[in-house]
Formats: structure tokens, C-alpha cells, sequence
């Protein structure tokens, strides 16, 4: 090995001399044959094991001059290597294996996602022992996980080129031969649409290019990829550069402006404005880089950027009219309008869409357009501007927060029938005192709205529950008298939240929120004030979105329907819509896995399943250990006992056992919904009609979770009117051990 050492410094880094070639092979051929000796004397294991190892390394050092076959045989060895380790305790050596073996396997195929994601876990594992006990070696693996993070994002992007290319070549040669037009035509768009079509794959490899270091974007891999996708935009432009066809858009654009001008249609200052913008772009693309990838993804990060300016410029559009008078309906609805349109032109704007995703916001920013044109030509006609609100932009901000919670999409069995119906844009559900009904039901009408009557159905809380899913918005009154009645409003803020419902929240000064809701509620103090008060916060509520995750939540969804509905099934459908669930999951456009997981959901013999949006992420149960989750007061002199008898029967069932103040995460109702979603048992005591208790409950019984009510006493001195018709069990808090601990096991036996 000493021989081999400085072999390899002397033709560091190129490592292709012919002197480096013959040296180091002869180095290897010495090791095999102490390898067979070592073995033929059944010498120590742990030496075996590492004479291999280093056999192992002296060929992966030979890959540059010699090829991907000596990685292969470095594979080999490292094979050996880590048989002869197993039983063994030396775990430095292990993993000094497990260093060299991930290096190894990051080298022999860069688009193999299996062998990638092997070398990144013993990149960690060596990881977890050198820092530690070799910290000295910590640099070198770092690297190796960066390079190894970037390859894998890389990886799934290079398949997708090379498929298209040479899919494209193909579909190419069949049009050449005479291949039917339209069939033709189906194939581009199948190919295009890959991986979120062009669009959607530029964005991703604008983001993964900013990640790289300077080092990585030199890697032979992503040179690749910049030529298949050259190749396949020239076939896909007709060989037509993209400077020539943005440039004759450019022309048209310049054309129509000043057309617009000239007709006095554009005012002469918003005329320069948008001529200015013109040439900006223009300059732009003339700087763009050309045909290849990191010019094409530099101009494109620079008209990103250019429009994440230019947004504010959106707020009042060029109709060719004059904007409606400032104390008219229609100015009111136009700014409403414009934080929909704003938040659509973010969204087309942001890099990483996929193409059903970029679509859908396409197509409702031109929705929210021509809707704001139509305020325009109200003008002072505040009947005339309700009409539009009531006709086109309530519809619009329905369908535009639906956009919004693409990826919040989750999977739930409420203990209510879960068929979904339509949102009515006029309808608003509320809970509260019914005193205050009256007077804000004359605010709504007032607004072209009405409060829902009571609800009718099974019973009059699945008439509540149908009610809700079928309102614009929820008013939630807290007004209301501590308890029953105040928990009854609580349980259903429960619901509403879980279901992702714009809220208005109503309290008496002083009065105090459940929890820390993410709302901020509207303090009505009983003055001629409130009226236009609680007008405006309609307005605002309704045109309510869902804010902007970091992640793909959706993602999580589904991974748990995948895992949890059998494929195949029983059902052709299911296991059809199953089918193409997986094969979605890797562009993970949300808007096309919604639409599938909705046809799953249809497809279901069982109608209790349902897809809601929650304000919170979604989070399903791991694992199959039971895991009861809690929910009661924590202040009360019983509660420490009660919690601590809980414990003891969970725990003797071989279970998990949280309460809701024990959780970690410092935003306790994020905390708080995590630990309700991944529970397996949910043990509810409403002693007290305490308002968080409640909430929890709502959030349990929306989301489907196997649920046991309890409380001291009498059961319908507990009791609110949304659960009156629910099983309560009773304990005797003096008796624990023989009633609320024998309940919570046979409980846990369900």
C-alpha cells in the first residue's frame, strides 16, 4: 500500500500515466494473492476484511484511466470486505468499509437512484461513527454526502431528458415514415408532459442548479443533461432558437401597446410603464445565454426575478376604463379580486411547478382577469357590481383557495357520511349564541349572503356537519355561555379548522381564544361599530387562502393510501387508480394526484372515506404499536391522577401514552393536531366542558380517529347538543383503577 500511496501522488489528480497504470495494478495483483493466503490459513477476519477493502480501493483509484469496470470490481471487493466483517467488533474498520463502499457506488452510475440512496446511507452510517470517534475523517464524508445530495437530485431530472430525447427521436423517425398527425400529436403532449412538462422541468433544474457548489456543476453528469435538453428543445422549437420566437412575441407585444395607446385606451403614463417593462425584457432576453442550459436557465431565473418586480404593476389592469369610484361596491371587490390575482400571478411565477399545477393557475388568473374587468365596467353600479360578486368572484375565490390547499390534500373517515357537496357561494354557517343570529343574519343578507337555517338529516349534528362542508365561510361565535354552549361552538371550530374553512371568529372583550388559533378574532364590544366591523371581515374571510407551504404536504397522503389500500384489490378501479398513483408520485404535481386520490376516493365501496384540507399539515400514524393521544383539562386537582391511572393502563398494554401538554413542539395547537393525526386512540374526558377539550374533539371526530369519551359522573351532565346522541362512558375518579383504567383497556383491545 505504501507502493501504491505514492503511485498515486506522483499522477494525482489526473490518475491516467501509463507509470500510475502498471504500478498500481501490480499493487493490486500482491494484494489478491495475500487475500487467497490469508484465507487459504483462515488468518483473522478483520485483517481479511480489510486487505480487501484496500484491494478494493486500489481499483477505484484506477477508474479514470481504466474505466467504470474497475468500480465494479472495487464493488466486488468491498462485498468480500463486509461478509468477512459480519460478528465481527472492530467498527472503525466498519466504517472506514462503509466510507469507501458509498464512494465507490456514487461513482459507478450516477443515474441509479437504488445504488445512490445505498451510498448515502453508508456515507451516514461511517458518519455516525467518525464524529464521535474519528472526527478527523469528517470532512472527507461530508463531501461525499454533498455530492451524493446533488446526484440525487440530479438523477430523477437526467431520466426524464434522456426518456424524452429519445422518445422524440423516435416519434421523429414516425412522422418522417407518414404516422398519423393526431396520434402524433397525443405522443408529444405524453412526452412533454413528463416531469411537469418543459416548464415544470426547467424550474426544478433552475433550483437544483442553485444548490450546486461550483465544484458539482463541473460534474461530467450535469454536462449530460445540458446537451439532452438542448437537443430535445430543438427538436420540440423545430430547430427554431428561443430568442426567435420570445423575440417575434416581443414584436406583437410592442405592436398592441401601442395600438392600445393610440386608441386612448392606455393612459399615456401606463403606456411608458409598460413600454419600459417591454425593454427590460427585451434586454433580457438578449442577454439570455443562448441555446444552451445554463443560459437558457439564466435568462430564465432573470425574467423570474423581473416579474417578482413587476407584480405590484398587476394591481389595477389596463381595461381601457376608469377604475370604479373609491366609495363604490365595485373598488371594494376589485381590491378583493386583487389579492386573488396577486397571489395566482406568485404562484405561476414560482420555480418547480408541475404542468397540471402551472395550468390550473393559468387558467384562473385569466378567470380572475376577465372577473375584474367586469367590476371595471360596473363602475358606481353597486347592484350591478353585487351581481359580479355573487355570479363570477365568490365561484373565483372558491376555486382559487382550493388551488392554494393542493398541498394539504388528506385522507379522512369522519364519523359523519362523507359525501362532499358543492360549496354555495351565498351560504355561511354559524355557531354561536342564537340571541346574536338575528343581527348578523341582517349583516349577511345585507351582503348578499344568508346564514343557514339549522340543519336537517340524520340528526341534527349531521345536518351541523353537512351544513358546514357545504358553507362559503364559517362565523364562529365565542360569545357564547361557558359550558355546554361554549363547547358546542368549540367542538364545532373544531370542525371547521380540521376542514379548512375561512373563519370569522367573534369574542367579548376580554374574552380569550381556545388554544392559539392561527385567527385573529374580531372583538365586538356591542356599539353601532360592529356592524361594518363584522361587514369588512366577511369580505376579507371569504376571499381567504391557505398560506404557501414549504413542502409538498400531499406527498405524505400519498405515501398513507398507498400503504394502507390493498393492490391488488378487489376492485379493478381502485387498483387502476392505485396504479397510477405511483407513477404520479415522482412528478408530484398536486393538482394531478388530487385529481387521481379523488377518483380513488369515489372508486371506494366504503362512502365514509373523504378528502379534506386542513389548515394544519397532514400527518398519518406509523407503525403498529397503539398510541393513545389524551385529551382533557390539565388545571383541575384530579387531573394528574386521572392522567397518571390513563398511563398506567396504556403502558400495561404494551401502548404509547401522550398527553397534550407533554408534546415538544412549542406551537401547541400544531402540537396538539399532530399528536391527535397520528394517534391510534384518542381518550377525550369532558368533565368540566372545557373549550380545548372540545376543539380536540372535533379535530378527532372530522379526522375518523377511534374515539372514547369519558367523564365523572352522570354522562348527560357532560353533555353538548353536537355529541348528545354519542356514548359517553362514566368513571369513578375515586375508583380508578376499576373503572376509567379497566375502560381505557378495553379500549385499547378495539
Amino acid at each position: 500500500m505504501q507502493r501504491a500511496d505514492r503511485a498515486l501522488d506522483a499522477a494525482w489528480p489526473a490518475r491516467a500515466s501509463q507509470e500510475f497504470v502498471t504500478e498500481t495494478l501490480a499493487c493490486g495483483e500482491a494484494l489478491k494473492s495475500l487475500c487467497a493466503r490469508m484465507q487459504a490459513e483462515r488468518l483473522d477476519a478483520v485483517e481479511q476484511s480489510r486487505t480487501h477493502r484496500l484491494l478494493g480501493a486500489l481499483y477505484a483509484d484506477l477508474e479514470p484511466a481504466l474505466g467504470k469496470t474497475m468500480l465494479s470490481r472495487a464493488v466486488a471487493a468491498y462485498a468480500v470486505a463486509e461478509d468477512l466483517l459480519v460478528g465481527q467488533e472492530d467498527e472503525l474498520e466498519r466504517a472506514k468499509l462503509n466510507f469507501n463502499y458509498a464512494n465507490a457506488l456514487r461513482l459507478l452510475d450516477p443515474d441509479d437512484i437504488r445504488r445512490l440512496e445505498e451510498a448515502k446511507q453508508r456515507f451516514l452510517a461511517a458518519r455516525g461513527f467518525f464524529a464521535t470517534h474519528a472526527p478527523e475523517y469528517l470532512p472527507q464524508v461530508d463531501a461525499g454526502l454533498q455530492s451524493v445530495a446533488a446526484l440525487l437530485r440530479i438523477a430523477p431530472l437526467a431520466a426524464t431528458v434522456a426518456d424524452n430525447a429519445r422518445d422524440m427521436e423516435a416519434l421523429h423517425k414516425a412522422v418522417v415514415e407518414g404516422a398519423d398527425a393526431g396520434q402524433v400529436a397525443s405522443r408529444v403532449r405524453e412526452f412533454m408532459g413528463r416531469g411537469g412538462g418543459a416548464v415544470g422541468l426547467l424550474g426544478r433544474l433552475t433550483t437544483l442548479m442553485e444548490g450546486l457548489t461550483p465544484e458539482q456543476k463541473q460534474h461530467p453528469v450535469f454536462a449530460r443533461i445540458q446537451t439532452q435538453f438542448d437537443e430535445l428543445h430543438r427538436q420540440v422549437a423545430g430547430g427554431e432558437s428561443p430568442e426567435g420566437v420570445d423575440g417575434r412575441m416581443l414584436d406583437a407585444l410592442k405592436e398592441r401597446l401601442e395600438a392600445e395607446h393610440a386608441q386612448g385606451r392606455v393612459s399615456g403614463e401606463r403606456a411608458e410603464t409598460a413600454a419600459g417593462l417591454l425593454r427590460l425584457v427585451g434586454r433580457q432576453l438578449a442577454t439570455g445565454g443562448g441555446e444552451s442550459l445554463p443560459g437558457i436557465l439564466e435568462s430564465l431565473q432573470g425574467m423570474r426575478k423581473l416579474a417578482d418586480g413587476w407584480i405590484d404593476n398587476l394591481h389595477y389592469l389596463s381595461h381601457g376604463l376608469p377604475r370604479p369610484p373609491s366609495d363604490s361596491r365595485a373598488a371594494a371587490l376589485v381590491e378583493l379580486c386583487w389579492h386573488l390575482r396577486r397571489f395566482l400571478a406568485e404562484e405561476m411565477n414560482r420555480p418547480g411547478n408541475g404542468e397540471d399545477e402551472s395550468k390550473t393557475a393559468m387558467e384562473l388568473s385569466m378567470r380572475a382577469s376577465g372577473a375584474d374587468k367586469r367590476l371595471y365596467e360596473t363602475g358606481a353600479d353597486d347592484d350591478r357590481a353585487r351581481a359580479v360578486e355573487n355570479e363570477e368572484l365568490r365561484p373565483l375565490a372558491v376555486a382559487v383557495r382550493e388551488f392554494s390547499a393542493r398541498k394539504h390534500t388528506m385522507l379522512a373517515r369522519p364519523i359523519w357520511p362523507s359525501a362532499k357537496p358543492p360549496v354555495a357561494t351565498n351560504e355561511i354557517f354559524y355557531s354561536g349564541p342564537a340571541g346574536a343570529a338575528a343581527r348578523i343574519s341582517v349583516i349577511t343578507e345585507g351582503l348578499g349572503l344568508r346564514l343557514q337555517a339549522q340543519g336537517t338529516g340524520g340528526s341534527p349534528a349531521e345536518g351541523r356537519w353537512t351544513q358546514l362542508r357545504k358553507a362559503m365561510l364559517a362565523i364562529i361565535d365565542l360569545r357564547a355561555e361557558p359550558g355546554p354552549a361554549l363547547a358546542n361552538v368549540t367542538y364545532e371550530l373544531g370542525l371547521a379548522l380540521t376542514l379548512g374553512k375561512p373563519l370569522v371568529v367573534l369574542v367579548s372583550p376580554g374574552r380569550t381564544m381556545p388554544f392559539d388559533v392561527d385567527v385573529v378574532p374580531l372583538v365586538l364590544d356591542g356599539s353601532e361599530a360592529d356592524d361594518a366591523l363584522l361587514a369588512s371581515e366577511i369580505d376579507r374571510s371569504w376571499a381567504w387562502l391557505y398560506p404557501r407551504p414549504h413542502t409538498n404536504h400531499m406527498l405524505a397522503t400519498v405515501d398513507h393510501v398507498l400503504a394502507s389500500f390493498p393492490n391488488p384489490g378487489a376492485d379493478i378501479y381502485v387498483g387502476q387508480m392505485l396504479k397510477l398513483l405511483s407513477e404520479q408520485r415522482a412528478a408530484a404535481d398536486p393538482i394531478a394526484l388530487g385529481r387521481t386520490l379523488a377518483k380513488l376516493v369515489d372508486y371506494q365501496d366504503d362512502r365514509r372515506y373523504t378528502l379534506i384540507q386542513p389548515v394544519w399539515p397532514p400527518v398519518y400514524p406509523s407503525g403498529q404499536t397503539a398510541r393513545l393521544f389524551h385529551v382533557m383539562p390539565f388545571r383541575p386537582d384530579w387531573a394528574n391522577a386521572v392522567s397518571a391511572a390513563a398511563r398506567t393502563a396504556v403502558q400495561a398494554c404494551a401502548g404509547k401514552y401522550v398527553r397534550g401538554d407533554e408534546a415538544e413542539d412549542p406551537d401547541v395547537i400544531a402540537s396538539i393536531w399532530t399528536e391527535i393525526a397520528v394517534a391510534s386512540h384518542v381518550l377525550v374526558d369532558l368533565t368540566g366542558f372545557n373549550a380545548n377539550v372540545s376543539l380536540e374533539l372535533g379535530i378527532a371526530h372530522t379526522l375518523g380517529k377511534r374515539v372514547c369519551m369519558v367523564c365523572q359522573g352522570e354522562p348527560y351532565e357532560h353533555v353538548f347538543p353536537a355529541i348528545g346522541k354519542l356514548r359517553i362512558e362514566r368513571y369513578d375518579p375515586d375508583r380508578l383503577a376499576g373503572t376509567l383504567a379497566e375502560t381505557v383497556r378495553t379500549f385499547l383491545a378495539t
